[in-house]
């Protein structure tokens, strides 16, 4: 494909021998080699045949992005496609998948007040969708303040319990939710480095708890403080906390 079959560049199919990751990588060699089109065909074919987890599919709208600042027709159809989601979520035709894709976009974009926006519609329109939508609109909902909002839709235990799960460590055990001031110096996952809970996760624990803080609900918040440091021994997370029960959010969240 040539820059001269622009107006035919969303018919565009790879040949049969070629992997997707094969196309990504052609598509990076034809950016570099100013053939914008045929770089951009590649894009647009990969995003509606791919279904990616959210790490690989944030660098893959970063390479676009990467298209769109040398081919400004790229940046367009990548817009083109956020607010074709858009329409789905508000009409009734979108799911949680179509959110995340909007939501990701957005942020590769520096546009994430769109995520804001389009989350307080589905809050007072289908609070339903919202529900599931919610992990992903919480960090631009704080940074736009929207600490209320936020509110409604936090579940600490349940965000606690998703995680162990995650990391194969749940077992059968009593609750410990109501814990007492006192906690046994050792816990049950004496964790010598950080490298097992990411620092996503304990700034997730954090922002949890900071907006609880913001909600007026301290006694949960220092109850569900209380909960992570029993569950983990990692001096990161017992910082951040720390900071959180004073209403701060975890840098970079």
């Amino acid at each position: 494909m040539t820059d001269d079959s622009a107006d035919d560049f969303e018919n565009w199919q790879p040949p049969d021998h070629w992997s997707s990751r094969e196309v990504l990588e052609e598509a990076q060699v034809d950016r570099r080699a100013g053939r914008y089109v045929a770089a951009l065909a590649k894009h647009v074919w990969y995003h509606q045949n791919e279904t990616l987890p959210e790490i690989r599919r944030s660098s893959v709208l970063r390479k676009w992005v990467e298209l769109g600042a040398e081919y400004p027709p790229a940046l367009q159809k990548l817009k083109e496609f956020r607010d074709l989601a858009k329409t789905k979520l508000l009409s009734g035709e979108g799911d949680v998948d179509v959110f995340a894709e909007f939501t990701n976009i957005n942020r590769k974009l520096e546009e994430v007040q769109q995520t804001v926006s389009l989350f307080l519609t589905l809050d007072e329109q289908t609070p339903e969708l919202a529900f599931k939508c919610y992990p992903y609109a919480e960090s631009p909902l704080i940074h736009a303040g929207e600490y209320q909002v936020c509110g409604k839709y936090i579940d600490p235990e349940h965000s606690l319990e998703i995680h162990l799960t995650a990391l194969d460590f749940l077992q059968k055990r009593p609750s410990h939710t109501n814990l007492p001031q006192s906690f046994r110096p050792q816990s049950r996952f004496d964790f010598g480095n950080h490298g097992v809970l990411d620092l996503d996760a304990s700034r997730h624990f954090a922002a949890i708890i900071a907006l609880l803080i913001h909600n007026d609900r301290t006694p949960e918040a220092r109850a569900f403080a209380g909960r992570v440091r029993y569950e983990f021994n990692d001096q990161v997370l017992n910082e951040l906390v720390a900071e959180a029960l004073q209403g701060q959010f975890p840098p970079g969240y």
